[in-house]
């Protein structure tokens, strides 16, 4: 057996069998596939990319519970897919924009630290103007992308809210290749509490209160069997 943190209690389960408590709050990051060979390429360069059938298969209905939220990271390339896939695994989208991260440059903070220490930023026009300078210039076919989504689905009834000052736009620098910001995390637990029981799916670092899953996590809280059964560890 295993514990989340706070009160969440216990979670445990055999092969194919019944959590005695299941997740209330689920985060994915789907290590996505593209079509395109070069996009495709890059990202298998970093991580492990799994097809989307794949993804489908994998029984997240059976660890989640009967009311529960979902929260899952998507490019504009996989609108369509995140939202079958939320479908596929038992939930309902609510809105595609739940969050929106608007990547900064690594270096961004040093830059903007060192504009303000040469008195370079003499009013708020220059730090805006600063700040769109500092933001990522990824491709894209009609403007330049430099923002990642966020959605949320729910299951039952969802989540009843529990703050009501968390904001959508989350501004943060890039860290490693498909790292996602630690904020996130924390806005959820803002939103939701922070003593249910919730998981990371596809996790690459741990998070305090958080049970990982994924083949870059540092633990696996859980376990998929041929994609279609489960079982947990402590």
């Amino acid at each position: 057996m295993h514990s989340v943190a706070g009160s969440a209690g216990r979670i445990m389960s055999g092969i194919g069998g019944e959590m005695e408590q299941k997740y209330s709050l689920i985060l994915a990051d789907p290590p996505w596939q593209y079509n395109n060979a070069a996009s495709n390429g890059a990202a298998n360069n970093h991580y492990t990319t799994t097809d989307f059938y794949s993804l489908t298969r994998l029984p997240i209905e059976q660890i989640a519970a009967k009311n529960s939220v979902l929260a899952m990271w998507y490019t504009g390339n996989f609108t369509l897919e995140a939202t079958k896939l939320a479908e596929a695994w038992g939930f309902t989208v609510k809105t595609m924009k739940l969050f929106t991260w608007v990547k900064l440059n690594k270096l961004a903070m040093d830059r903007i630290d060192k504009a303000i220490q040469e008195g370079k930023l003499l009013d708020a026009y220059d730090f805006i103007n600063l700040l769109n300078t500092e933001t990522r210039m990824n491709g894209g076919n009609y403007t330049r992308s430099n923002t990642e989504d966020v959605l949320i689905a729910i299951r039952g009834n969802g989540l009843p809210r529990q703050n009501a000052s968390v904001k959508q736009v989350v501004y943060s620098c890039l860290g490693e290749h498909s790292q996602k910001p630690r904020e996130v995390h924390h806005r959820l637990e803002q939103l939701y509490g922070d003593d249910i029981p919730r998981i990371e799916l596809f996790a690459r670092e741990s998070m305090d209160g958080w049970h990982l899953y994924g083949n870059e996590s540092p633990v696996n809280n859980i376990e998929f069997i041929n994609g279609v059964n489960f079982i947990t560890h402590d």
